[in-house]
This record gives structure tokens, sequence and C-alpha cells, in this order.
């Protein structure tokens, strides 16, 4: 019986894994493989040169890069409620938004330490550092808050540093490419890219 409860409560599957992909679930780890079920409040972390996809039910799909931390935290699909709600505690990250954000896109939120990230439908990359952490929108837009301020930021390419100390938001500014490039690679699901980063 327990299987089938279980089974209702799946919100999506890891969909690529690259290296080391472990999930915290209920205080045990567990590793992952393409394919694995996730659920609400799995945290999925990876290790060193290892990258995870995590593709959810309504078609949203999250690319983490190496030694980063990912919380599911709440997922509501096909009801009057729909939610998409996850935290990336470290690392870098590339956030493509499904259904959710097409239909109630004020219910699609990424938290970091240092802001929120509302969803406008929409692709975005972040990358969360030690001194700052960056946001850059690569479609749609996105709205970038925390208690000191807020930036939309509506033009692709263009992206926000957080100050981790201060929590200030900056004017959004063009990326440059390279950068833009290289935290994509770091998100990369292909072992191409792995390689350089190796």
């Amino acid at each position: 019986m327990l299987s089938q409860a279980m089974a209702a409560d799946k919100i999506g599957a890891i969909a690529a894994v690259i290296g080391t992909v472990l999930l915290e679930r209920d205080g045990d780890i567990v590793s992952v493989k393409p394919g694995s079920a996730v659920y609400e409040n799995d945290k999925v972390l990876t290790g060193k040169s290892s990258r995870a996809q995590i593709l959810l039910m309504d078609q949203t799909a999250i690319n983490i890069g190496q030694k980063a931390e990912l919380v599911l935290d709440k997922f509501v699909f096909n009801s009057e409620d729909d939610e998409v709600a996850l935290k990336v505690t470290k690392g870098t990250f590339r956030f493509i938004s499904g259904k959710v954000a097409t239909k109630t896109p004020e219910k699609v939120n990424v938290e970091t330490p240092v802001a929120t990230i509302g969803v406008r439908g929409t692709e975005f990359v972040g990358q969360i550092g030690a001194t700052d952490t960056t946001v850059a929108l690569l479609n749609g837009r996105i709205e970038v808050a925390n208690d000191i301020s807020t930036q939309f930021v509506t033009n692709p390419g263009f992206g926000v540093t957080i100050d981790p100390t201060s929590g200030v938001i900056s004017t959004p500014v063009k990326i440059p490419q390279a950068q833009l490039e290289a935290v994509l690679n770091s998100v990369s699901t292909n072992r191409e890219s792995l390689q350089e980063e190796e």
C-alpha cells in the first residue's frame, strides 16, 4: 500500500546525471540515476565535476552544476493551487519554467540565500558564490527581490548581482557573453562541457 502513497506524491524525476548526484530525503542519503523519482522536500546534491537535471511534472526543468544544493520545497500541478517553489542554496543553476508558470506565473518562485526570483514565464541562470550571487535572464522576464529592494529583468542577456553582505541588488546590466556561456556550460549535461571544466 505504501508504494501507492509514494507514487501519488512524485513531483518529477531526475532526467540526467553526470558524476555524483545524491538525494537527501527524510534524513537519508540516496544515490540517484536518470529516471529516479523526486518528491517534495527532496534535497538534490551534486559532487565535484557533477551535474544533474530535474524535470518536474509540469515540464519545469532545473539544471544544477557541480557542488550545488537544491531543495524542492513545493510542487502543486493541475489544481486550483498550482505552485512551484524551490530553493537553491549553493552552486550554479538554470531554470526553464513549465506549465505552472504559463498559467499562474506569480506562483513560481526560486529562492536563493540572498533573494527570491519570481518567475514570469521564463528561462534564467543563477550562480551563488561566496562574494556575490548573479542572476541572468535568458528568456521572458524575472523579478529579483529581497527585503531591501526589487529589480525586474526584462532584457535577455541582462542580469543582476546581489551582494550577500548588504543584500543590495544591482540594477540590471548586460552580462558579458563569455560569462553567460561559462555559466551555461557549467550546468550543461553534455559531457563535452564537463571535460573543459576538468
